[in-house]
C-alpha cells in the first residue's frame, strides 16, 4: 500500500512532467544530460513503487522511459505523451477514493474482476464481471429446474428466471401493482446488461482498446449494484445456491 509521502511526491513530478510542453520549443531543444537523468530515473522510481499495486502500468513505464529521449537529447513528443496519459492514470487509481471503492464491490465481482481491473485490462474486466453475474442466475435456474435439460443464457435468462409473469425468483410480492413494476424493472435491467455489456470485446476493437479506467470502474459498479439485487432476490425467494 502506498503511503501519503509516495503519493505526493508521484502528484508532484507529474505537475511538473505536464508543464515541460509548455515552454518554447519544447520538442525541438535538446535537454541537459543530468536533466535528462533525473526525468528518467523518477519516472523508473515510480515503476518500482508501484509494481505490486499497479503491475502493468509499472511495466508499462519500464517499456516507454527509455523511449522518451531521442539520440540528440530532445524529447520524443509521442513517447512523452504516452507517459504523461500513464502518470495521471496511475495517480487515479492511487487515490484513496479509488482504492476505497473496492469495499463497496461485491465479492463476486472482486474475485472475478478486480485483479484484471489492476492490471489494466478493462474491457475484460467488465465483461468477466456480466460474465459472472449469467453464471450465477443459469445455476439458479438449475437449483429451481433441476430436470430441465435446456438452460437459458443471456439475456433470455434474465427474463426467464425474473420473469414479470412467472417468475422462477422474485424480488419481492409480486402481486401488487408496485411489487409487479420493481420485477419488471429488475428483470429489464438485468437483460439489458446482458445484451449491451456482457461482452465490450465482441462489440468493436475500438470499444475494447479504448476502454477506459474510469469507465470500467462504472461497469463494475453497475454489476455489483446487480449481484447484490440478486442476493435479496435469493434470500427474498428463500433459495438455497449451488457453487
Amino acid at each position: 500500500m502506498f503511503n501519503m509521502i509516495q503519493r505526493f511526491n508521484i502528484n508532484n513530478f507529474l505537475n511538473n512532467f505536464s508543464n515541460i510542453c509548455n515552454n518554447f520549443n519544447w520538442n525541438i531543444v535538446p535537454y541537459d544530460y543530468r536533466y535528462i537523468s533525473n526525468i528518467k530515473n523518477t519516472i523508473f522510481e515510480i515503476s518500482n513503487y508501484i509494481e505490486n499495486e499497479l503491475p502493468y502500468y509499472s511495466n508499462r513505464l519500464k517499456t516507454l522511459f527509455n523511449s522518451l529521449f531521442n539520440n540528440n537529447s530532445t524529447i520524443n513528443p509521442v513517447v512523452y505523451g504516452q507517459i504523461l496519459e500513464l502518470l495521471k492514470t496511475i495517480i487515479y487509481c492511487l487515490d484513496e477514493s479509488s482504492l476505497n471503492i473496492w469495499k463497496d464491490i461485491h465479492p463476486r465481482i472482486i474475485k472475478s474482476s478486480k485483479a484484471l481491473y489492476l492490471d489494466g485490462h478493462y474491457a475484460n474486466a467488465s465483461e468477466d464481471a456480466f460474465i459472472e453475474i449469467n453464471d450465477r442466475v443459469k445455476k439458479l435456474f438449475k437449483v429451481c429446474n433441476p430436470n430441465e435439460l435446456s438452460i437459458p443464457d443471456g439475456a433470455k435468462a434474465m427474463t426467464t428466471v425474473f420473469s414479470c409473469d412467472k417468475p422462477i425468483v422474485k424480488i419481492c410480492d409480486t402481486h401488487t401493482e408496485t411489487g409487479k413494476n420493481i420485477q419488471m424493472g429488475f428483470m429489464m435491467m438485468m437483460s439489458g446488461a446482458m445484451s449491451a455489456l456482457r461482452n465490450p470485446k465482441a462489440h468493436s476493437n475500438d470499444e475494447k482498446s479504448s476502454m477506459s479506467a474510469e469507465e470500467a470502474l462504472r461497469r463494475l459498479m453497475y454489476a455489483s449494484m446487480l449481484m447484490y439485487k440478486i442476493d435479496e432476490a435469493v434470500r427474498y425467494s428463500n433459495i438455497t445456491e449451488i457453487n
